[in-house]
Protein backbone atom coordinates (compact mmCIF):
# COMPACT_ATOMS: atom_id res chain seq x y z
CA UNK A 1 0.00 0.00 0.00
CA UNK A 2 1.51 3.28 -1.16
CA UNK A 3 0.56 6.51 0.59
CA UNK A 4 1.42 10.02 -0.54
CA UNK A 5 0.91 13.12 1.64
CA UNK A 6 1.38 16.68 0.46
CA UNK A 7 0.46 20.05 1.92
CA UNK A 8 -0.16 21.79 -1.42
CA UNK A 9 -0.53 25.32 0.00
CA UNK A 10 -3.82 25.96 -1.86
CA UNK A 11 -2.13 25.54 -5.25
CA UNK A 12 -3.92 24.05 -8.32
CA UNK A 13 -1.57 21.10 -8.75
CA UNK A 14 -3.82 18.52 -10.40
CA UNK A 15 -1.32 17.73 -13.19
CA UNK A 16 1.53 17.36 -10.71
CA UNK A 17 -0.57 15.13 -8.45
CA UNK A 18 -1.55 12.99 -11.43
CA UNK A 19 2.11 12.52 -12.31
CA UNK A 20 3.04 11.63 -8.71
CA UNK A 21 0.19 9.14 -8.36
CA UNK A 22 1.06 7.43 -11.65
CA UNK A 23 4.82 7.50 -11.10
CA UNK A 24 4.69 6.08 -7.57
CA UNK A 25 1.60 3.88 -7.99
CA UNK A 26 -0.13 5.71 -5.13
CA UNK A 27 -3.05 3.92 -3.47
CA UNK A 28 -4.03 6.68 -1.05
CA UNK A 29 -3.43 10.38 -1.75
CA UNK A 30 -3.75 12.66 1.28
CA UNK A 31 -3.75 16.43 0.88
CA UNK A 32 -3.66 19.36 3.28
CA UNK A 33 -4.60 22.90 2.29
CA UNK A 34 -6.41 21.60 -0.77
CA UNK A 35 -8.85 24.02 -2.41
CA UNK A 36 -9.45 21.96 -5.56
CA UNK A 37 -12.86 20.35 -5.78
CA UNK A 38 -13.29 16.60 -6.19
CA UNK A 39 -14.97 17.32 -9.52
CA UNK A 40 -11.78 19.02 -10.67
CA UNK A 41 -9.19 16.59 -9.35
CA UNK A 42 -10.80 13.15 -9.70
CA UNK A 43 -11.12 13.17 -13.53
CA UNK A 44 -7.45 14.09 -13.78
CA UNK A 45 -6.33 11.36 -11.38
CA UNK A 46 -8.49 8.75 -13.14
CA UNK A 47 -7.48 9.56 -16.70
CA UNK A 48 -6.07 6.40 -18.34
CA UNK A 49 -6.10 4.68 -14.95
CA UNK A 50 -7.36 1.12 -14.59
CA UNK A 51 -7.88 1.44 -10.84
CA UNK A 52 -10.32 4.22 -10.01
CA UNK A 53 -9.73 6.80 -7.32
CA UNK A 54 -12.70 7.88 -5.26
CA UNK A 55 -13.11 10.75 -2.82
CA UNK A 56 -14.66 9.31 0.36
CA UNK A 57 -17.10 11.36 2.41
CA UNK A 58 -15.33 14.21 4.21
CA UNK A 59 -17.18 15.93 7.07
CA UNK A 60 -14.55 18.69 7.08
CA UNK A 61 -12.12 20.15 4.57
CA UNK A 62 -9.09 19.90 6.85
CA UNK A 63 -7.76 16.84 5.01
CA UNK A 64 -8.66 15.56 1.53
CA UNK A 65 -8.46 11.86 0.67
CA UNK A 66 -8.36 10.20 -2.74
CA UNK A 67 -8.16 6.43 -2.57
CA UNK A 68 -8.06 3.38 -4.82
CA UNK A 69 -8.90 1.21 -1.79
CA UNK A 70 -12.64 1.64 -1.60
CA UNK A 71 -13.18 0.00 1.81
CA UNK A 72 -12.31 3.30 3.50
CA UNK A 73 -14.47 3.90 6.56
CA UNK A 74 -14.78 7.14 8.50
CA UNK A 75 -13.91 6.59 12.17
CA UNK A 76 -13.44 10.14 13.42
CA UNK A 77 -13.11 13.55 11.82
CA UNK A 78 -11.95 16.71 13.53
CA UNK A 79 -11.99 19.92 11.53
CA UNK A 80 -9.33 21.30 13.83
CA UNK A 81 -6.54 18.74 13.36
CA UNK A 82 -7.50 15.97 10.94
CA UNK A 83 -9.20 12.62 10.45
CA UNK A 84 -9.06 8.91 11.31
CA UNK A 85 -10.08 6.28 8.75
CA UNK A 86 -10.34 2.50 8.95
CA UNK A 87 -8.99 0.83 5.83
CA UNK A 88 -9.60 -2.79 4.95
CA UNK A 89 -7.10 -3.75 2.29
CA UNK A 90 -8.22 -6.27 -0.37
CA UNK A 91 -5.87 -8.87 1.13
CA UNK A 92 -7.96 -8.68 4.32
CA UNK A 93 -5.68 -6.58 6.50
CA UNK A 94 -7.20 -3.75 8.52
CA UNK A 95 -5.33 -0.60 9.51
CA UNK A 96 -6.14 2.78 11.04
CA UNK A 97 -4.96 5.75 9.01
CA UNK A 98 -4.63 9.00 10.95
CA UNK A 99 -4.08 12.09 8.79
CA UNK A 100 -3.15 15.29 10.60
CA UNK A 101 -2.59 18.94 9.91
CA UNK A 102 -1.76 20.70 13.17
CA UNK A 103 -1.75 24.48 13.17
CA UNK A 104 1.60 26.19 12.70
CA UNK A 105 3.52 28.42 15.09
CA UNK A 106 2.04 31.40 13.26
CA UNK A 107 -1.18 30.59 15.15
CA UNK A 108 -0.10 28.75 18.31
CA UNK A 109 2.95 28.36 20.52
CA UNK A 110 4.82 25.08 21.02
CA UNK A 111 3.04 24.25 24.28
CA UNK A 112 -0.33 24.58 22.51
CA UNK A 113 0.86 22.26 19.75
CA UNK A 114 1.90 19.79 22.46
CA UNK A 115 -1.56 20.03 24.03
CA UNK A 116 -3.21 19.29 20.66
CA UNK A 117 -0.84 16.33 20.23
CA UNK A 118 -2.04 14.96 23.57
CA UNK A 119 -5.66 15.21 22.42
CA UNK A 120 -4.86 13.40 19.17
CA UNK A 121 -2.92 10.68 20.99
CA UNK A 122 -5.87 10.08 23.33
CA UNK A 123 -8.25 9.88 20.36
CA UNK A 124 -5.98 7.39 18.61
CA UNK A 125 -5.79 5.24 21.74
CA UNK A 126 -9.57 5.31 22.06
CA UNK A 127 -10.09 4.25 18.45
CA UNK A 128 -7.47 1.49 18.71
CA UNK A 129 -9.31 0.08 21.70
CA UNK A 130 -12.58 0.18 19.76
CA UNK A 131 -11.07 -1.58 16.72
CA UNK A 132 -9.14 -4.11 18.80
CA UNK A 133 -5.75 -3.57 17.16
CA UNK A 134 -2.86 -1.11 16.92
CA UNK A 135 -2.17 -1.31 13.18
CA UNK A 136 -1.97 2.48 13.09
CA UNK A 137 -0.11 4.85 10.81
CA UNK A 138 -0.13 8.62 11.35
CA UNK A 139 0.87 10.87 8.46
CA UNK A 140 0.65 14.58 7.78
CA UNK A 141 1.89 18.06 8.49
CA UNK A 142 2.59 18.18 12.22
CA UNK A 143 4.08 21.69 12.04
CA UNK A 144 6.62 20.40 14.57
CA UNK A 145 10.03 18.83 14.10
CA UNK A 146 10.57 15.24 15.31
CA UNK A 147 12.43 16.49 18.38
CA UNK A 148 9.70 18.85 19.62
CA UNK A 149 7.61 18.19 22.72
CA UNK A 150 4.36 17.19 21.02
CA UNK A 151 6.13 14.43 19.07
CA UNK A 152 8.36 12.99 21.80
CA UNK A 153 6.32 13.50 24.97
CA UNK A 154 4.78 10.41 26.54
CA UNK A 155 1.56 12.44 26.79
CA UNK A 156 1.77 13.26 23.08
CA UNK A 157 2.67 11.00 20.19
CA UNK A 158 5.52 9.38 22.13
CA UNK A 159 7.37 8.93 18.84
CA UNK A 160 10.90 7.57 19.19
CA UNK A 161 13.86 7.45 16.79
CA UNK A 162 14.99 3.92 17.70
CA UNK A 163 13.11 1.00 16.20
CA UNK A 164 14.28 -1.37 18.92
CA UNK A 165 12.85 0.90 21.61
CA UNK A 166 9.56 1.18 19.70
CA UNK A 167 9.35 -2.62 19.49
CA UNK A 168 9.11 -2.71 23.29
CA UNK A 169 5.55 -1.46 22.61
CA UNK A 170 5.27 0.89 25.60
CA UNK A 171 6.85 2.17 28.76
CA UNK A 172 5.46 3.08 32.16
CA UNK A 173 5.32 6.80 32.91
CA UNK A 174 3.89 8.13 36.17
CA UNK A 175 2.38 4.71 36.83
CA UNK A 176 0.65 4.42 33.42
CA UNK A 177 1.60 2.49 30.29
CA UNK A 178 2.26 4.80 27.32
CA UNK A 179 2.42 3.22 23.88
CA UNK A 180 5.19 4.10 21.43
CA UNK A 181 5.13 5.29 17.88
CA UNK A 182 8.22 4.87 15.75
CA UNK A 183 9.25 7.99 13.83
CA UNK A 184 11.53 7.20 10.87
CA UNK A 185 11.73 10.89 9.98
CA UNK A 186 14.53 11.31 12.52
CA UNK A 187 16.73 9.71 9.86
CA UNK A 188 15.69 12.40 7.36
CA UNK A 189 17.17 15.33 9.31
CA UNK A 190 20.08 17.22 7.76
CA UNK A 191 21.89 17.17 4.45
CA UNK A 192 23.69 13.89 5.10
CA UNK A 193 20.35 12.10 5.30
CA UNK A 194 18.73 10.23 2.43
CA UNK A 195 17.18 12.98 0.31
CA UNK A 196 16.45 16.59 1.25
CA UNK A 197 17.49 18.07 4.63
CA UNK A 198 13.81 18.50 5.52
CA UNK A 199 10.31 18.98 4.12
CA UNK A 200 9.89 22.72 4.74
CA UNK A 201 12.32 25.65 4.55
CA UNK A 202 11.98 28.84 6.57
CA UNK A 203 14.48 31.65 6.96
CA UNK A 204 14.10 34.37 9.57
CA UNK A 205 16.15 36.80 11.64
CA UNK A 206 15.28 35.08 14.93
CA UNK A 207 18.15 33.98 17.17
CA UNK A 208 17.16 30.32 16.73
CA UNK A 209 16.49 29.35 13.14
CA UNK A 210 16.67 25.75 11.90
CA UNK A 211 16.26 26.82 8.24
CA UNK A 212 15.25 23.29 7.16
CA UNK A 213 12.43 21.70 9.15
CA UNK A 214 10.93 18.22 8.96
CA UNK A 215 7.30 19.12 9.59
CA UNK A 216 5.77 16.45 7.36
CA UNK A 217 6.16 13.06 8.98
CA UNK A 218 4.93 9.50 9.19
CA UNK A 219 4.60 7.63 12.50
CA UNK A 220 4.09 3.87 12.88
CA UNK A 221 2.90 1.70 15.71
CA UNK A 222 5.30 -1.20 16.43
CA UNK A 223 2.86 -3.71 14.92
CA UNK A 224 3.39 -2.14 11.49
CA UNK A 225 7.19 -2.11 11.57
CA UNK A 226 7.44 -5.52 9.91
CA UNK A 227 5.62 -3.96 6.92
CA UNK A 228 7.87 -0.91 6.71
CA UNK A 229 11.02 -0.57 4.62
CA UNK A 230 12.88 2.67 5.40
CA UNK A 231 14.35 2.68 1.90
CA UNK A 232 10.79 3.13 0.57
CA UNK A 233 10.24 6.29 2.61
CA UNK A 234 10.86 9.24 0.33
CA UNK A 235 10.75 13.02 0.56
CA UNK A 236 10.08 13.84 -3.09
CA UNK A 237 12.10 16.71 -4.55
CA UNK A 238 11.37 16.35 -8.26
CA UNK A 239 8.26 16.25 -10.45
CA UNK A 240 8.40 15.60 -14.20
CA UNK A 241 12.19 16.15 -14.16
CA UNK A 242 11.58 19.57 -12.56
CA UNK A 243 13.34 20.11 -9.24
CA UNK A 244 11.24 21.31 -6.31
CA UNK A 245 14.40 22.88 -4.87
CA UNK A 246 15.72 26.21 -6.12
CA UNK A 247 18.89 27.86 -4.75
CA UNK A 248 18.87 25.64 -1.67
CA UNK A 249 15.22 26.38 -0.83
CA UNK A 250 11.85 24.89 -1.74
CA UNK A 251 10.64 26.42 -4.99
CA UNK A 252 7.52 28.56 -4.63
CA UNK A 253 6.43 27.40 -8.08
CA UNK A 254 4.62 24.51 -6.41
CA UNK A 255 4.09 24.39 -2.64
CA UNK A 256 6.08 25.50 0.40
CA UNK A 257 6.18 21.84 1.53
CA UNK A 258 7.65 18.77 -0.16
CA UNK A 259 5.56 15.63 -0.79
CA UNK A 260 6.09 12.62 1.44
CA UNK A 261 5.76 9.04 0.16
CA UNK A 262 5.68 5.89 2.26
CA UNK A 263 4.99 2.25 1.43
CA UNK A 264 3.73 -0.62 3.57
CA UNK A 265 3.97 -4.29 2.58
CA UNK A 266 0.77 -5.42 4.28
CA UNK A 267 1.31 -9.04 3.24
CA UNK A 268 3.78 -9.18 6.15
CA UNK A 269 1.08 -8.27 8.65
CA UNK A 270 -0.52 -11.20 10.41
CA UNK A 271 -3.38 -11.47 12.86
CA UNK A 272 -1.15 -11.53 15.92
CA UNK A 273 -0.39 -7.79 15.83
CA UNK A 274 -3.05 -6.63 18.29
Amino acid sequence: MNLLFWNINKQPLSAELKWLCDCYNVDILILAENTMSDATLLPVLNENNNRTYIAPFNPSAKISFYTRIHDFELVHDNGYWGSIRKITHPIGVEILLVAVHIQSKLHMIESEQAAISTRIALEIDKREQEQGHTNTIVIGDFNMNPFETGLVSADGFHAVMDKQIALKQSRKVSGEERKFFYNPMWSRLGDDSHGCPGTYFHQSSKIINHFWNTLDQVLLRPSLLRCFDPDKLKVIDEIKSTSLINNGKISTQFSDHLPLLTKLDLSKLTGDSK
